[in-house]
């Protein structure tokens, strides 16, 4: 069983993503979780992929900056087709995927109001 700093024990299996959200409001880096976790980055944006998703994370300023959210979402507008190609250069493996779920949230609140 993993024993992360400052939390007792693991949240047990199923609860990863909900460990991620304990860590992120701990303060830890994408890196930091990943390292913490014996996982990869890549796995750590996925799960704040499904925790934007769900509407549990709602802050975002500590995984993506706003120019790289712009830089997706400009990519996505105006080179779909080979956005892909051009941001697996450029930023984390994942991160796009972080910018594409705000824009989904973004489009939730908007709806909400």
């Amino acid at each position: 069983m993993r024993k992360f700093k400052g939390i007792a024990e693991s949240l047990g299996t199923g609860l990863s993503h909900d460990e991620t959200l304990l860590l992120l409001n701990a303060g830890y880096d994408v890196a930091g979780i990943a390292e913490t976790k014996g996982i990869k980055p890549r796995t750590v944006y996925t799960h704040i992929v499904s925790l934007i998703r769900q509407d549990k994370l709602t802050d975002f300023s500590t995984v993506i900056t706003r120019e790289q959210y712009t830089r997706v979402m400009t990519l996505a507008r105006e080179n779909p087709d080979k956005m892909w190609d051009i941001l697996e250069k450029e930023l984390p493996d994942g991160l796009p995927n972080v910018a594409l779920a705000i824009s989904d949230f973004l489009l939730r609140q908007k709806e909400k109001k």
